[in-house]
């Protein structure tokens, strides 16, 4: 029975040691995606969870091996490892670093509005490996770390609001004066929730083709990921304000 014992004791020991393991590595991983939570986001707070889940993994594994003695083992362990990275697993190492570097510049968060990769949308989750996007249109998409990081980030939610432009034409024969008064009362109250922000709008006038004047209205909206509403609605508002201050708009061939 002793002997039986002993056969069966490394086993049981690695067993141990990787239940052991896998608990505190998902325990710690949880605890500090709560605890950093209110200082980073969710988004941050779970990648430095699953940072520390995957150090935990790294030392539970060496400790089975170093129990176990198995020394051969963990030379074929880094011969496939090393076979893996040549085949093409170098991805994943390097998202691995993106996905690190991604965090200490921490160039978007949980819930702004990017573009990244090509791709635009929602952060709707961050993790070792993979940004997480919501489109327009409410597709899903995952980016790797590796692509983003060697690609532009534009981050729109990294400054309040977004610009929004409106042309309206007139004919030179209507008068310029009466119709860039109504516009700028109309637009007057367009965007509250930027009140107090130091963007403002604005309206400017130029000479179009022979016989018109261009104006541009431009105006500062909250970020939203589909800016068409908020450009009809202008676009609406000015034109009404034009017709009712009786001034015509250049026929449209």
């Amino acid at each position: 029975m002793d002997g039986f014992i002993e056969i069966f004791k490394p086993y049981i020991n690695i067993l141990i040691i990787g239940a052991g393991g896998a608990f505190l590595a998902i325990a710690s991983s949880k605890l500090f995606a709560r605890l950093l939570l209110g200082s980073m986001g969710a988004g941050w707070s779970r990648f430095i969870g699953s940072l520390i889940a995957l150090a935990i993994s790294v030392w539970t594994i060496k400790l089975i091996l170093d129990v176990a003695d198995a020394k051969g083992l963990l030379v074929v362990l880094i011969t496939v490892l090393t076979a893996a990275f040549a085949l093409g697993s170098d991805r994943v190492a390097a998202d691995l670093v993106s996905g690190v570097s991604l965090f200490f510049s921490r160039p978007y968060q949980v819930g702004d509005i990017v573009s990244i990769a090509g791709q635009e949308g929602s952060v709707r989750a961050i993790s070792i490996t993979q940004t997480t996007l919501e489109s327009l249109f409410g597709d899903q998409i995952y980016i790797r770390n590796s692509d983003v990081e060697s690609g532009t980030i534009v981050n729109y939610s990294a400054t309040p609001g977004h610009l929004i432009t409106s042309l309206v034409i007139l004919p030179a024969t209507e008068d310029l004066n009466l119709a860039l008064e109504a516009i700028e009362k109309s637009i007057q109250g367009f965007s509250p929730e930027m009140a107090g922000s130091p963007y403002r709008s604005s309206v400017s006038a130029e000479s179009g083709e022979p016989g018109y004047f261009n104006i541009e209205v431009h105006m500062y909206v909250a970020e939203s990921l589909d800016y068409g509403p908020e450009k009809t609605r202008l676009f609406l508002r000015v034109t009404n304000a034009l017709k009712e201050a009786g001034i015509s708009l250049a026929p449209i061939d």
